[in-house]
């Protein structure tokens, strides 16, 4: 009963791994030498056609898989690990507002411009166009801070997620 309540079982997914490895080299297993068929949609991959790992070697590969598809140049967003970022401790809000300004997207006046939310794009600090480059960086409506502030969470960032909170 107590595994039915547990929201992650870190187990489940070893099992998954191991399960296809015994598919794969076990003469026993039922679905040796099975070809499964041709997925319907190219964007689903079933769990019985995903590749083999060994059960040890879990977590090295997923990082592996994470680091040659993110090809991300933002400073902001740590490398990838299996743990949260910085900044996990902050009240939810604050928390979103963080990642938003780590991923460089935002509710900002251009995009609820672009949104039809708005009738126009323009910053109150008078600029053209409020972007979140812009807020980032350039505003002189609120306080700056840099990529790294961002990744650390640092009293820089913290002022920064203070200031923007409700309005991004």
């Amino acid at each position: 009963m107590a595994e039915l309540t547990t929201l992650y079982n870190p187990n489940l997914q070893t099992h998954g791994s191991t399960e296809k490895q015994k598919q794969e080299t076990d003469l026993r297993h039922p679905l040796f030498e099975y070809s499964y068929p041709r997925a319907r949609l190219k964007s689903r991959k079933s769990f019985r056609t995903v590749e083999s790992v060994q059960p040890d070697q879990a977590a090295s590969h997923r990082l592996e898989l994470w680091n040659t598809w993110d090809n991300t140049t933002n400073e902001a967003i740590q490398l990838p690990k299996e743990q949260l970022p910085s900044g996990r401790e902050l009240q939810r809000k604050d928390w979103v507002t963080l990642n938003r300004a780590r991923a460089k997207v935002g509710k900002t006046a251009s995009t609820m411009h672009k949104w039809k939310l708005r009738p126009n794009s323009e910053c109150p600090c008078g600029n053209q166009n409020q972007t979140m480059d812009h807020i980032l960086s350039e505003c002189t409506e609120g306080p700056h801070y840099t990529d790294q502030d961002l990744r650390d969470c640092t009293d820089a960032a913290q002022a920064w997620i203070t200031h923007w909170r409700d309005k991004i």
